[in-house]
Parts: C-alpha cells; sequence; structure tokens
C-alpha cells in the first residue's frame, strides 16, 4: 500500500508542477502560446485532480480539521483554475492570470496544510 502511495503522491506532485508552472508561464507572456498548451495543461489538471482525489480518499477520508480545511480550499482552487482555463480559452491571458493567483493559492495550501493544527 506504501508503494502506492508514493506512485500516486509522484503521479499528483508531476502533474501540478507542469501545469502550474506552464500556467505561471502563459500568465506572464499574457496568454501566448496558451492554445497550443491548452490539451497538455487540461490532461495534467485531470491527471492532478484524479491523483488528489485518491490521495484524500486513502490518507485523509472522513477526518476534519484545519490540516483538511486547507487541502479542501487548495482542491477547490485547482479545480476553479480548471475552470477558468477551459472556459475563457477565448481569452487566454485573462484565463491564465486568473488560473494561475488560483493555482499559486493550491500550492501555498497544500504546503501549509501540514503544518496547521
Amino acid at each position: 500500500m506504501q508503494i502506492l502511495i508514493i506512485v500516486v503522491i509522484a503521479i499528483h506532485l508531476l502533474a501540478g508542477v507542469y501545469w502550474a508552472g506552464s500556467t505561471f508561464v502563459l500568465a506572464l507572456a499574457g496568454g501566448r502560446g496558451a492554445e497550443s498548451l491548452f490539451r497538455s495543461q487540461m490532461i495534467a489538471a485531470v491527471v492532478a485532480v484524479i491523483a488528489g482525489v485518491i490521495l484524500w480518499t486513502v490518507l485523509i477520508g472522513s477526518a476534519r480539521g484545519p490540516t483538511e480545511t486547507s487541502l479542501s480550499v487548495g482542491a477547490a482552487c485547482a479545480v476553479a483554475a480548471a475552470g477558468f482555463q477551459g472556459a475563457w480559452r477565448k481569452e487566454p491571458a485573462r484565463a491564465q492570470r486568473i488560473a494561475a493567483i488560483l493555482l499559486a493559492i493550491t500550492v501555498v495550501s497544500m504546503a501549509v496544510a501540514r503544518y496547521l493544527t
């Protein structure tokens, strides 16, 4: 079971890093190149979210507290970021900038979650 968790964490991190990193770069570039990366970004988003759901199910379950609240905020921001990227595809600069802010919140909330009590 532990090796499965390690593999799912690695998949979650790699997909998330690609998605957030490419979003940050596209936001700084004013959305130029967003169309060519749209498909790979959405694949990374789906993989990251599915891996996150698996990790939540296996590691957290029904637990509730500050850690889980922080992770929930991050997850909600990630889903919202994907929504903006998909819905505002015709306005890539705006979509990427909003998604970048939401994914920054996601990254911070997940990074600090384990330290909340």
